[in-house]
């Protein structure tokens, strides 16, 4: 084919060349391709697969979840895996150099966009750390007393009320002595509200009652008042927390200690951290499978309701979950892939390390549902509206994204035998998780600094302390006693579109650009440096598959009647502890100001390509790496 100065002629019509460049230096590497397969396997791998996957399969009808959640691994999450893997790898540069180094520099505000919402996400991300070295922390320092910090033993239970039917309501048999807890000869008589706020028949009274043991309510008592010191809602900021700032303090030095010498410490770190928590989660299998009530939460996680499959929620949530989970469309891949071999086979890594990542979220699930099964039996002793042959009352006791985290798993662990041993373990295990996942952000973001000439006149360890310094004073607005209040904010609004905009251009990029010039030389660089040939499969799935099924997730994620302006339900929020929390209208704004940002900065890049060094400074491009 002819070119002029390495670049096609198609190229340089239409506007999208790289200016001459010097080349750049040469490219810190992984030892091994074993380090980039763990790096992926603990960026993949975190704290979403334990908490967060458990709670959406919880929330949107347990089996019928895993349905939207497998179509969308299959259709979208292992290709993208793939394409993003292979242009890391074969361009060697990050999320934003990949871009001029395929001559296609108006392009590279793709990369901004999800370096942005890589840099966010970091921001919040790292408090779920605190959150654990607090939890840990707090474990250890009662080991002497024999007792968990959120122990119904280490204080007094709050009164609980109950609505009796006024034919029993007076019986002064209603209530265990010992236990204050309603006898369960009386249950059928008890009224339970099926929506907060339901007031009960005119045939029931209230009796209010004050129990010895309440294993849940204490739970909840200490991750609210004690861990997070919690406001009555994000706009009462109520200072900063200082056992959680100590805590963010620890956790972004951790993190700094990882990634100061790039790839060099991080390849090795991941060893421990991406094969530990496999071990955590085999004795967490083992113990809950023998756990009474098991079965009751494995039937929920593998039992669909299909009638949950005709709300679309389900099928945007199971897509959001495989690209948040995966960690695609967020430029970590990439940066992963330029670090690794140039000739590794990344059809074969990337396959391998998506499908682990999901079969890690099922293992975590069969770990999380027995517990719960076991919970509810637990409870329904000191409260009778839960049921013990069912999951679906567990709402009650907060079981939230971040509360089957800290509230559920904490309660059930605490009436196991052996409870310090599993408390321990399970805060450790979630530490190891978040790390793993937190340094992949940071070397993201330094890796694009890099490739963008920002780095130039500091060194590696110097640049990825500035952007964890940086970060952390931006974060110490998550560890003030509204800081859960603008974690949800962040966690809610921020992945609303963006990845599966990021997805869809990308491949747009690869395979429609220059008359599909763009993709024959990536196959033909593929070919010459793995010896893989990429078929038709691949063409059917990047040219038109994933980019069909991300752009309508784009439109169904912001268009009416599938998505709503109010995300959070800000308009109808209660202060705490009426409510979960209160938000104030302009939250709706400001959530909306978050999710579009990186797409803001996506146009700005588009239109001014040159406003980042990387597009002088690309050094050749793919098309000169071809033979003449």
């Amino acid at each position: 084919m002819a070119q002029l100065d390495g670049v096609a002629p198609a190229a340089r019509e239409s506007g999208d060349v790289a200016p001459p460049a010097v080349a750049h230096e040469e490219r810190a590497a992984y030892a091994s391709q074993a380090e980039l397969i763990f790096s992926l396997v603990g960026y993949a791998v975190g704290v979403g697969n334990v908490w967060r996957f458990p709670y959406l399969t919880y929330t949107y009808g347990g089996g019928a979840f895993l349905i939207p959640y497998g179509l969308s691994l299959l259709l979208m999450g292992v290709p993208l895996f793939v394409l993003e893997l292979g242009m890391g790898q074969l361009t060697r540069r990050g999320t934003l150099g990949m871009w001029t180094k395929i001559g296609l520099p108006r392009w590279q505000g793709v990369g901004f966009a999800a370096t942005m919402a890589t840099f966010l996400v970091g921001l919040y991300y790292i408090t779920i750390l605190a959150w654990t070295i607090y939890y840990l922390g707090r474990t250890l320092g009662a080991i002497p007393s024999g007792q968990l910090p959120w122990s119904d033993e280490l204080g007094d239970c709050p009164a609980m009320q109950l609505y009796l039917h006024q034919s029993v309501a007076e019986d002064p048999e209603l209530f265990d002595v010992a236990t204050g807890l309603l006898k369960s000869s009386f249950a059928q008589h008890l009224w339970c509200p099926t929506d907060v706020g339901a007031a009960p028949p005119e045939e029931y009274l209230v009796r209010t009652v004050q129990p010895t043991r309440c294993p849940a309510q204490m739970a909840k008592i200490f991750w609210e008042t004690q861990a997070l010191h919690q406001s009555s809602g994000l706009n009462d900021l109520g200072g900063v927390n200082p056992a959680m700032l100590l805590c963010m303090t620890i956790a972004w030095i951790l993190i700094w200690l990882v990634v100061f010498n790039g790839v060099q410490t991080s390849g090795k770190v991941v060893y421990f951290t991406a094969t530990f928590p496999y071990a955590c989660l085999a004795i967490f299998l083992v113990r809950a499978l023998t756990l009474p009530n098991a079965l009751t939460g494995l039937r929920f996680l593998f039992e669909p309701d299909y009638s949950h499959l005709a709300d679309p929620q389900v099928w945007i949530h199971g897509a959001v979950q495989i690209f948040f989970s995966l960690g695609i469309g967020y430029g970590c891949i990439i940066s992963f892939g330029s670090f690794g071999k140039k000739s590794a086979n990344f059809v074969r890594d990337a396959s391998g390390v998506a499908l682990t990542n999901c079969g890690t979220s099922i293992l975590a699930g069969c770990v999380v549902f027995p517990v719960l099964g076991f919970l509810a039996a637990e409870l329904h002793e000191t409260d009778p509206c839960i049921a013990g042959d069912s999951l679906e009352s567990l709402k009650s006791i907060g079981l939230s994204g971040t509360g089957l985290a800290f509230v559920a798993f904490p309660i059930a662990i605490s009436q196991m035998p052996g409870s310090f041993f599993f408390a321990i373990l399970f805060f450790f295990m979630m530490l190891i998780l978040g790390i793993d996942s937190q340094f992949a952000y940071i070397e993201a973001v330094a890796t694009v600094l890099c490739d963008a000439g920002v780095g130039d006149r500091l060194p590696r360890w110097a640049l990825s302390g500035l952007i964890c310094l940086v970060s952390y004073l931006i974060g110490i607005l998550f560890v003030t006693n509204a800081g859960v209040y603008f974690l949800e904010l962040f966690d809610n609004y921020i992945s609303i579109y963006v990845m599966f905009a990021v997805g869809a251009l990308e491949c747009i990029g690869l395979m429609w650009t220059r008359r599909g010039q763009t993709w024959e030389h990536f196959q033909s660089l593929c070919l010459e440096n793995t010896g893989l040939h990429l078929g038709w499969i691949w063409k059917a799935s990047w040219g038109y598959i994933c980019p069909t099924l991300c752009v309508l997730l784009v439109v169904v994620s912001i268009t009416p009647p599938f998505a709503k302006a109010d995300v959070m339900d800000a308009r109808s929020s209660k202060p705490f502890p009426e409510g979960t929390g209160f938000f104030p209208e302009w939250t709706i704004v400001f959530g909306w100001f978050l999710a579009s940002l990186p797409v803001v900065c996506m146009v700005v890049l588009a239109v001014w390509p040159n406003v980042l060094k990387s597009s002088q400074r690309s050094g050749s491009t793919i098309f000169d790496d071809m033979p003449k």
